[in-house]
């Protein structure tokens, strides 16, 4: 009798183990549709570029977006400081002044910092500026 009590506790403190455990959370994640975006061929007197970069929140806590760094004066990011829930998404609105930037091969980094696990996200913006 003794036996089977030590046993039935066993399978009841494996069974709530589990269960605490199971329900953790791992944490936010970002995925972005792109990390690199072609903009092609552009004038230096051509208007504004402005772009809608999609990404989704992976994981399963809320994610924020907490800052996005630019490399170039030429180039700024709006985006929404709302929590982005589990499997939903959100959007970096991206402009670009073709005015501001050096002719050439234009190559510009965006960095996404966030409260994802996977830390700073990079997006590359590339153009041909004449």
């Amino acid at each position: 009798m003794r036996g089977f009590v030590l046993l039935m506790l066993a399978v009841v403190g494996l069974g709530f183990t589990e269960y605490v455990y199971a329900d953790e959370p791992k944490g936010a994640d970002i995925e972005f549709v792109e990390k690199v975006v072609d903009l092609g061929l552009l004038a230096r007197d051509d208007d504004k570029q402005h772009l809608r970069l999609s990404f989704s929140n992976t994981g399963d806590v809320p994610l924020v977006i907490t800052e996005v760094r630019t490399s170039c004066s030429c180039t700024t990011v709006k985006y929404d400081r709302k929590p982005v829930m589990p499997g939903q998404s959100g959007v970096l609105n991206i402009t670009v002044d073709p005015k501001k930037a050096p002719k050439g091969n234009f190559y510009r980094v965006l960095q996404v910092h966030s409260t994802a696990q996977s830390g700073v996200q990079n997006i590359t913006l590339k153009a041909e500026i004449e």
